[in-house]
């Protein structure tokens, strides 16, 4: 008996539970299918213009007064839609792409809605029955590019003022006339304080009238809305100038006295190229080609990418020979060196003239039989007469060597 109790109670509470549900089913039917609708008012909702951006600019056309032309906007539909909808899911539009030409121009308009809305499920009405558009000719000019630095870099740093690159240099403005021959000056402001590197940077600007002042006017279309500006900051560093010699028997750097008349300069250059450059190579001097005391300018070579701040582009390298004397001689003991096996050398040049540089009691000691003078001819392969440079060798005498340019061989080579 209980049990029976129990299950009918059970079947009365699920009978309340299906009827209720059916009556919301039934509640929503009615709300939505038939005709249970609600309207909306949206006031001065701005229509949107396709072509405004790209198409009349690309035929030296602009919209006048765009951001002024709205319209009240009348949504109705069922509930659930209509109690959602927000003010952007409806778009007022009107298509301006077949303009082709300056003046006044009545359009139709139409209504984009959002993704989630169904335009099949509202009814969308506007307060105007066409809307009326002025295209004017677009005015364009070019107003350059100022950049002010200001700040004072690192220590041991410099800005270097002439290097400084802005990229574009002018930004072309587009609009009403009117509008765009306020400014002036597009502007820029690059504050260096503490820099210890080169700053690259992309930058908004301020467009500036005659006067200075900021000019604000969202109807000025610009080519650029950043400009990308380099302010070199470079590291400076004190260099010495050195140079090296190449010696040889009575060249030796021992036997002279020698000085730059500029011993270093001061460059400035990126922190990563000079990181590694500790002097500044003034290139090889020859000590066997110098046969008397010599002042020499130099070129003073400046590392790739630096600047001298110096402004030394050249010195001058004085050297003075201590100790040493020079002696000429005749020498007829001319040899080859470098045949093949089946070539055969014979001289046309049968002695020449050698200047030998030394300690003075070393030279006394050499006789000119102690002079060879040798010819490679390791580079000739085939037949026929050359000239070619020799090389002088004095035996027994280390602290001796030949000076001045080496003499010119001529010679016949022969199978």
């Amino acid at each position: 008996m209980v049990e029976k109790r129990m299950s009918e109670k059970v079947n009365k509470i699920l009978y309340l539970v299906l009827s209720l549900l059916l009556a919301i089913v039934f509640w929503l039917y009615v709300d939505d299918v038939l005709g249970n609708t609600i309207t909306r008012e949206f006031k001065e909702v701005p229509i949107e213009f396709i072509g405004e951006e790209d198409t009349l600019p690309n035929r030296g056309l602009m919209l006048v007064d765009d951001e002024d032309i709205t319209m009240d906007i009348s949504v109705s539909g069922p509930r659930t839609i209509i109690s959602n909808l927000r003010r952007s899911d409806i778009r007022p539009q009107v298509d301006l792409t077949s303009i082709n030409a300056a003046g006044t121009y009545p359009r139709t308009y139409t209504f984009a809605t959002s993704d989630n809305i169904s335009r099949a499920d509202i009814s969308i009405q506007g307060s105007r029955s066409t809307v009326t558009v002025q295209v004017v000719p677009m005015y364009s000019k070019q107003v350059p590019v100022v950049v002010n630095v200001v700040g004072e870099v690192a220590e041991g740093y410099i800005y270097m003022t002439d290097r400084l690159v802005a990229e574009p240099t002018a930004i072309t403005l587009s609009g009403k006339e009117e509008d765009v021959e306020q400014v002036e000056s597009i502007h820029i402001t690059v504050d260096l304080t503490n820099a210890n590197g080169t700053v690259q940077q992309d930058f908004s600007y301020e467009m500036l009238d005659g006067q200075g002042n900021a000019v604000q006017n969202e109807h000025i279309r610009v080519s650029d809305k950043r400009v990308s500006v380099t302010a070199p900051v470079y590291v400076i560093k004190e260099l010495p100038l050195a140079v090296k010699f190449k010696q040889a028997a009575g060249s030796m750097e021992a036997n002279v006295r020698w000085w730059l008349e500029d011993e270093s300069i001061t460059v400035a250059g990126e922190a990563a190229n000079l990181e590694t450059i500790t002097e500044i190579p003034m290139g090889e001097v020859d000590l066997t080609t110098i046969l008397s005391d010599v002042d020499r300018p130099m070129e003073i070579p400046i590392p790739a990418g630096c600047v001298n701040l110096s402004g030394i582009t050249t010195t001058t390298l004085g050297i003075r020979f201590r100790g040493l004397e020079t002696r000429a001689f005749s020498v007829s003991d001319i040899s080859p060196i470098g045949l093949s096996s089946g070539q055969r050398f014979s001289l046309i040049t049968n002695s020449v003239d050698v200047l030998l540089r030394g300690p003075a009691a070393e030279l006394e000691k050499v006789a000119a039989e102690d002079i060879r003078v040798v010819v490679d001819l390791t580079q000739f392969a085939s037949n026929g007469t050359y000239t070619v440079d020799a090389m002088i060798f004095v035996d027994g005498h280390d602290q001796v060597g030949a000076v001045g340019s080496p003499p010119s061989i001529a010679c016949k080579i022969t199978s």
